[in-house]
């Protein structure tokens, strides 16, 4: 990358090998900084299980007029995060800063975390209620309505009985409603933001699957098997008798004689059929009903993959198809580097 002066554009000597990264904040006041040339380093976080994606970005607390850069930069601000593979930059992040650190005592540098704009439904709570009848779609599209932003939903759906639906916004979202149409069709979803738009997905959606290489891009891998987690039988429950004992209706069983029993209890729901309860018993055998192997692979950053992406991995001992759960990325000026959680596709 060749520097100009701190404040002005850059002029990019991008490669696939050697990614360079751009931010703007926008301050809510209107004024426009561009903090590239002045960047120490960017970590990025998009964990399983966690809603919102996460972006921290460091940078030298300059004089800009007669104000120095700290006492410009407020909470809610934009922040704006761009990648250069060689090609044009394309916007990677847009989120509002969320945190603001600064110590006169470390070269003077300034940190601010910004999160998407899932952050607020990952923050909030909410009680709502919908009508039988509708779809899966239809429900998310509702609330995301409600809050002003728009939804991308090509994930399935399914036909809600009444829905009465209470607390956090993002066990809502991936609990009570993603999760559902996941427990019944056995697919996985991703509930992402790109460029303040929802992305309600299936796994793997992604048109292009990067592949990564030991010996082009990957660094090093890691794995871990586990039995945590493991149901190999479930015992579907119905309606209590006189005595309060609950009546068993049915009993799905697993490969109890490769991982042995480990035992789970379903409430069968009275508006569901006992065949819908066996389903949904089925599915969670199908997915839950042997070890996990959880992947970890470090490599070259590739500013595009996003969780929820397909990738193609040789290297260690994985190989082929993955799914990615989580990443994270440490860039600085001499190293741009990449950490996938992976499973495997199948």
């Amino acid at each position: 990358m060749i520097k100009d002066s701190r404040l002005d554009e850059v002029i990019f000597l991008a490669s696939k090998l050697d990614p360079d990264y751009s931010a703007v904040i926008v301050s809510k006041d209107g004024p426009r900084y561009n903090i590239t040339n002045l960047m120490d380093g960017v970590e990025t976080d998009e964990s399983d299980g966690q809603l919102a994606q996460r972006v921290t970005v460091s940078f030298f607390n300059i004089l800009n007029g007669t104000k120095y850069m700290n006492q410009l930069i407020r909470a809610m601000d934009r922040l704006f995060l761009y990648a250069n593979d060689g090609d044009s930059p394309k916007e990677v992040f847009r989120g509002y800063i969320w945190e603001i650190e600064y110590s006169s005592e470390l070269e003077k540098i300034l940190s601010v975390t910004a999160y998407d704009n899932l952050i607020f439904f990952q923050e909030s709570e909410d009680s709502l209620y919908f009508s039988s009848g509708m779809a899966t779609s239809a429900v998310t599209a509702s609330i995301c309505q409600d809050w002003g932003v728009k939804q991308n939903y090509t994930y399935e759906s399914i036909t809600h009985e009444e829905l009465t639906l209470e607390g956090a916004l993002s066990d809502i979202f991936l609990s009570d409603l993603l999760g559902a149409v996941e427990k019944q069709k056995g697919t996985r979803f991703v509930m992402r933001s790109r460029e303040d738009i929802i992305d309600i997905a299936p796994f793997g959606a992604n048109t292009t699957a990067y592949k990564l290489h030991e010996l082009d891009t990957v660094t090093d891998t890691r794995s871990r098997t586990t039995m945590d987690g493991v149901v190999t039988k479930i015992k579907i429950l119905g309606s209590t008798d006189d005595s309060g004992a609950s009546n068993t209706e049915a009993v799905v069983t697993g490969d109890t004689a490769k991982y042995g029993t480990i035992q789970k209890i379903q409430k069968k729901d009275t508006d569901k059929s006992l065949s819908d309860a066996q389903e949904e018993a089925n599915t969670q055998i199908d997915e839950n009903g042997a070890p996990k192997v959880e992947f970890e692979v470090n490599a070259i950053d590739i500013p595009w993959i996003r969780k929820g992406d397909k990738v193609h991995v040789e290297a260690g001992n994985m190989v082929g198809d993955f799914f990615v759960t989580g990443v994270s990325r440490k860039i600085r000026s001499d190293e741009k580097m990449m950490t996938l959680t992976c499973v495997h596709v199948g």
